[in-house]
């Protein structure tokens, strides 16, 4: 059977299964075309950009998607380079970059492909093809990631999702070292286009990703039945090894397509390299390959999706994307000297209520100064994003933990936090006893005094961190105790958040401020105890939620 019958029989039954009895289809001619940069030189950061041929867009042909490919070891190269642009260039291109690994001269190649269609109708009348290009990109993060999403207008106006692609910082645009593509591809429900990059191995740096997709569309016109453009997703059997492989082929010719590879994290020890993610105009299925980093033996996996579409004349129902109703995960920012076992019962019923759970130990075990804390806390949040492909994640910050996140919040940008809770946190100052602040932290009341002596009393580190950014739609609810219960805090003064009420889409107010025993007056729980007991873990609950707090007075 020819490509072309076998993609008619696939249209065929799709118009069965969605009920239509008698409805002509059109066609879509395209056609790939490739331009390869050959290896030259030390250092090579090798470009490679195919146009569509003029005498082919004045046919009308339009560009809707590309792919790009880079050399690799056993393969024209000493390593395998690093892939660092594959996306969409003007109206009529498509764009191939690779770089050198961290540190690694390596001379390479870069290949670019073009996929370039024209459509017509059932009798062969030419049909018109329109193509738009949406970008959305991250500021600087460690390991960034983005996703780019249709507008509402667009997809009323039959707009669908053709291809996308990625394009990472390297060096001499806005990173040290060359950032790592690791994840390519369409969103669920076929809307967007999703992208991550990654460190270089053992090379923390910050870097940036933008993502870009393509959408196309037939546009009104006086035919009838009125053709549309109908596109399916298909996923290929993921491969797994030193060099992991997968092809995806689904029922049309594929205009698009994406490529996930393993990371650290992830099921590999490091981040995969990307070296291949484009079509195979022999078949019109799309290929998906990995290699090792550069002297490193790092078995990884590598999984394929490819978008094939093809024009129909059935009634189509627009797409409809699943409600999502995966969490955010949480991270534990610990306080003072605090290790992990202090929070483990809370971690467990975090986990039990279906969220991903990580633990944040302060640096110098909270000895240090809050800001570097917070720098760290911004590496750690990065890496959480990079593994679960989250786009926010929740911060419960208990003691000195909860300044941490607030400064982290303050310094390094709100974007990345749905909610902040914080436990026992003395947010306008402690009012530790000075015996204890010296048998704890071996703070005497000098100037030579660490750096958390200063900042942990009332002063201008605190207030400059409670001043929030007007468009900081963060979640914030604050638990404390009555201050005889507490040797650090006080719920109703110096444990006190200003200005930190909310409300939820409901349109119930969200209290910020929470005092355990002005609701649960016979409970006793100390500092410490506020990371473990029932009641307390009944109001992160419902403020992970986001429903107003009602502490469970029984829950143990």
């Amino acid at each position: 059977m020819s490509s072309l019958s076998r993609t008619q029989a696939g249209l065929a039954t799709a118009l069965l299964l969605l009920g239509s009895t008698a409805a002509a289809q059109g066609a879509l001619d395209c056609q790939t075309f490739q331009e390869r940069v050959p290896a030259s030189g030390l250092m090579a950061n090798p470009k490679a950009v195919a146009t569509v041929p003029l005498d082919k867009q004045r046919l009308g042909y339009v560009r809707v998607g590309g792919g790009c490919e880079v050399s690799r070891f056993g393969f024209e190269s000493l390593h395998a380079a690093v892939m660092v642009q594959n996306a969409p260039d003007g109206e009529f291109g498509w764009r191939c970059k690779g770089a050198d690994p961290a540190f690694v001269s390596n001379p390479a190649w870069a290949k670019a492909s073009v996929t370039y269609c024209k459509a017509t109708d059932a009798g062969g009348a030419p049909l018109p093809l329109q193509c738009t290009t949406l970008t959305k990109k991250t500021g600087l993060l460690r390991n960034p990631t983005v996703e780019v999403t249709l507008t509402p207008n667009l997809v009323t106006d039959g707009y669908v999702v053709v291809s996308g692609g990625c394009d990472t910082s390297h060096f001499g645009n806005g990173s040290v070292h060359a950032e790592n593509v690791v994840v390519s591809r369409p969103t669920p429900g076929g809307q967007g286009w999703y992208c991550q990059a990654a460190d270089p191995p053992n090379h923390a740096q910050d870097a940036s990703v933008e993502a870009s997709l393509v959408a196309c569309r037939v546009p009104p016109t006086t035919v009838t039945p009125k053709p549309s453009l109908q596109c399916t997703l298909t996923q290929g059997t993921p491969g797994s090894g030193a060099y992991p492989k997968s092809i995806a082929k689904g029922p049309g010719r594929a205009l698009g397509g994406g490529c996930e590879l393993s990371y650290a994290g992830n099921g590999s020890i490091h981040a995969e390299f990307m070296v291949q993610q484009g079509p195979q105009p022999a078949d019109g299925s799309w290929a998906c390959l990995a290699a090792d980093p550069p002297l490193i033996s790092n078995p990884g996996t590598a999984k394929a999706s490819v978008v094939s579409c093809n024009i129909t004349t059935a009634v189509v129902p627009p797409p409809v994307t699943a409600p999502t109703t995966r969490k955010n995960p949480v991270i534990v920012v610990g306080g003072t000297l605090a290790d992990e076992f202090l929070y483990l019962l809370l971690e467990a019923r975090l986990r039990a209520d279906g969220y991903q759970v990580e633990f944040f130990k302060l640096p110098g075990n909270g000895l240090i100064d809050i800001r570097e804390g917070a720098l760290a806390l911004k590496y750690r949040v990065a890496d959480v994003l990079l593994k679960t492909g989250a786009e926010k994640v929740n911060l419960i910050g208990h003691s000195q933990g909860g300044i941490t996140a607030r400064t982290y919040v303050h310094d390094h940008g709100h974007k990345l936090v749905e909610h902040l809770i914080s436990l026992g946190t003395p947010h306008k100052g402690t009012h530790v006893d000075p015996l204890l602040a010296v048998l704890l932290v071996g703070c005497v009341g000098q100037p030579t005094d660490s750096p958390i002596c200063h900042q942990l009393r009332a002063g201008p580190f605190l207030e400059e961190i409670n001043q929030r950014a007007p468009d900081d739609a963060i979640a914030y609810t604050n638990l404390n105790n009555l201050k005889q219960f507490d040797v650090f805090t006080d719920g109703l003064t110096n444990g006190r958040m200003d200005n930190c009420d909310r409300t939820n889409a409901k349109g119930q107010a969200l209290k910020c401020n929470v005092v355990v025993q002005e609701q649960c007056p016979l409970i006793f729980v100390e500092h410490i105890g506020l990371a473990s007991h029932g009641a307390v873990y009944s109001g992160i609950r419902q403020a992970l939620l986001h429903e107003p707090i009602a502490l469970n007075c029984l829950e143990l």
